[in-house]
Order: C-alpha cells, then sequence, then structure tokens
C-alpha cells in the first residue's frame, strides 16, 4: 500500500502534467522536509513547484519556501539551456554537421510549459563526428573541454551549462548499434535546417527506454521519467506498434517496457497500483532520478549474480576493470579490427582510470551493500521485468 507523502507526490506531479486533475491536499502529519527532498531528487522540482502557487494551505506555503532557493537557480539554468541549445544547433549545422537533440530538450515539449521539465544537460548526437570541428565551433561559443574521450560523448561546460556531444546513443555494438544507423534513415531534417534531425516517434520512444534501462539497471527510475513516459505515450497514440513490438523484442525490452508502461499508467490514470508498481514506486521515492551511490552499487551487484551478493561483488569488480570485448569495442574501435589487442587496450583503460584513482575506488567500495540491499535491489528488477 502506497503511504500518504508517496500518494501526494504522485497527485501533486499528476496535476502538474495534467492541468484539469484534482488539487491534491498535504498530508495532515506530514513531514515537508522529506516532501521536498523527494521533489528534489526525483528530478520534478521545476515540473510541481507553479503548482504549488494554487495550494493556499500553511503547508504548501512552507513546502515552497523549502523548495524556492533551488527553484529560482533551476529555472535559470533551464533558460539558459534553451537559449545555449538553439546557439549551438545553428552554430554546429552551419559547419555542415548532421544533429538530433536528445532527451530533455525534445521531451519537454511535452508538458504544459517547456521549462516545467528539467535537464541536467544538453544531448546532441552528431551524425559525421568530428571532434575538432566540434571543439572549435564550442570554444568560439565560450566552452571549455579536454582531450577527445573514447567514451560515446564528450563534454563541454560553461557557466552553469553542461552539453553532452555523443558520437552515438549507446555503447552496444550489437543489435542497439544497428538500430541506430536504421534510426539515422528514419529521421527526418527539420523543414528549417537540413543538418538539424528529428527522430521518428518510434524510434525516439525506443530510445527512451534504451537511456531508461541503462538507468534502472543502475539502481535508478525517477519520477521525471515516469511523466516522461506517460507523456510521451499519449500525445503519439499513433505509433506503429508492429514496429515498436519487434524492435522491443531483439532488444530484449518487452517486458520492461510493458512494466514501465504500466506503473506509468498507475501513476496518472488508474490511481490503483498493482505489486509491481508499488516496488517501482517506493524504489523511485527513494532513489530518486540519479540513484544513489548505494542504489548504484547494488544494482551493479544485482545485475552480476542470481544467488549470492558475495558472487555479484567479485564479477562486478572483476567487470568493471576488465570489461567484455563487445564493450571494449565501444570504446576502442581499433579491437574491431585487431581483437588481439583486448590486453593491451585493458591496460590503457586501466591507467586512463587511474588518473581518477579516488573515485573509481569509491565506485568500487561494495563494503556497505548487504545481502539485504541485494535482495531488495533483485526485487526491484523483478518488478521492473528485468529479472
Amino acid at each position: 500500500m502506497i503511504d500518504t507523502t508517496g500518494q501526494y507526490i504522485i497527485d501533486l506531479l499528476g496535476k502538474s502534467i495534467i492541468p484539469d486533475a484534482d488539487m491534491p491536499s498535504i498530508p495532515g502529519n506530514a513531514n515537508i522536509q522529506s516532501i521536498a527532498n523527494i521533489i528534489i531528487n526525483n528530478g520534478i522540482l521545476l515540473t510541481v513547484f507553479p503548482t504549488l502557487s494554487q495550494d493556499t494551505s500553511t503547508q504548501a506555503k512552507e513546502l515552497q519556501n523549502k523548495l524556492s532557493k533551488l527553484y529560482y537557480p533551476s529555472l535559470k539554468q533551464t533558460i539558459m539551456q534553451n537559449n545555449e541549445g538553439i546557439s549551438i544547433q545553428a552554430a554546429l549545422s552551419n559547419e555542415g554537421l548532421d544533429l538530433i537533440a536528445l532527451k530533455g530538450w525534445e521531451l519537454r515539449k511535452l508538458y504544459p510549459e517547456d521549462t516545467r521539465r528539467s535537464m541536467a544537460d544538453l544531448d546532441i548526437l552528431v551524425r559525421n563526428y568530428n571532434f575538432k570541428i566540434i571543439s572549435e565551433v564550442m570554444n568560439k561559443l565560450g566552452y571549455k573541454s579536454g582531450s577527445e574521450s573514447p567514451w560515446k560523448h564528450d563534454s563541454f561546460t560553461k557557466d552553469i551549462v553542461t552539453v553532452e556531444m555523443h558520437k552515438r546513443l549507446t555503447d552496444d555494438s550489437k543489435y542497439v548499434q544497428a538500430w541506430e544507423q536504421r534510426m539515422w534513415d528514419n529521421s527526418t531534417a527539420s523543414k528549417d535546417n537540413k543538418h538539424i534531425f528529428l527522430m521518428s516517434d518510434e524510434d525516439y520512444y525506443i530510445f527512451h527506454f534504451l537511456h531508461l534501462q541503462k538507468d534502472t539497471l543502475n539502481g535508478s527510475l525517477g519520477l521525471r521519467r515516469v511523466a516522461d513516459t506517460w507523456l510521451y505515450k499519449n500525445a503519439h497514440k499513433a505509433m506503429n506498434s508492429e514496429y515498436l513490438d519487434k524492435e522491443f523484442k531483439n532488444m530484449g525490452l518487452t517486458q520492461f517496457v510493458k512494466r514501465l508502461e504500466k506503473f506509468a499508467d498507475d501513476c496518472f490514470t488508474n490511481k490503483e497500483f498493482d505489486e509491481n508498481s508499488l516496488i517501482m514506486l517506493n524504489h523511485a521515492l527513494y532513489a530518486g532520478i540519479y540513484g544513489n551511490g548505494k542504489s548504484y552499487k547494488a544494482g551493479r551487484i544485482a545485475r552480476m549474480s542470481d544467488d549470492s551478493v558475495n558472487k555479484g561483488k567479485v564479477r562486478s569488480f572483476l567487470s568493471a576493470v576488465f570489461l567484455p570485448i563487445d564493450r571494449m569495442k565501444a570504446h576502442f574501435p581499433n579491437l574491431s579490427k585487431y581483437p588481439i589487442l583486448l590486453p593491451y587496450y585493458w591496460v590503457v583503460r586501466i591507467i586512463r582510470l587511474s588518473k581518477n584513482g579516488r573515485k573509481f575506488k569509491n565506485k568500487l567500495d561494495y563494503s556497505d551493500i548487504s545481502q539485504a540491499d541485494y535482495a531488495e535491489m533483485k526485487q526491484f528488477f523483478s518488478a521492473c521485468g528485468l529479472d
């Protein structure tokens, strides 16, 4: 059964994305600081804060006061991201680079106002990726960056705005990578700019779930992503279900998609939570949009073993240090031609990681993960259809 705090937050989020919904009241015995923390950690501050102004109760005013110190800087960041995103896309397209703006850039259009959907950063996929050209463009726009990374994206920063330029959508070198090539074929150029593309509705939904699955397996499932799922599905009811079913099946996402769509409907339409949805909701309330250090570690361990937390810890450590060749190929493309060089590139990767040794060591310290934490994460994965 959902507790009164959780129910209030779901109802407040529902009112914020469905204006005709009823305005919920804060439970009389509610811990206002706890509600504020959950709103912040779930990435829904920009979404729900304007809605609170409709509630004139003393508790609502107290909640607004606790949130206001973060709300206005977050709103400023969102406005800056919008302005920067327009300028960046124009500058890159002027260099003949084909672009697709990802994640929040498109999803925010589904909200009552685009400033009511926060973005951690700007994500842009570039088809004909050229780090030298991109760096020169970004430097002229005032952004700083390091050297090119073997990772799927390179980061650029200016003030409070971070931009991630993506070479690819994921580091999966199998079926998903082949889908990514087909995705470009299905995309259409903007009417105003032949280099700025939009994915098909179906492919964007697929990408949304690929990204959502990755986060979920890392121990996080924030309510912002649940709202994104519900809004997108309801705004694109004419999507080709046959195409989606085929792609989701080939990617092993069918059960995960069904469970998440059911969870989203339970939150904003059905208002009745089955056992799986309750487990997902409780985890979202606890872990938030980005999870926490403990949920991330527990997620890795739970993925590595079906029966033992200790076995999962060992396998997680080894897999983090010695990535499998399919993942290594994504980081080091030369491995596709010369797989015999795998041990050499393992050493190269370890050296790179050692440059940030403390952070890497902390991520691999699993001493705070208990058997109970492991069992809870396995239950969460099962509820999400990821077992």
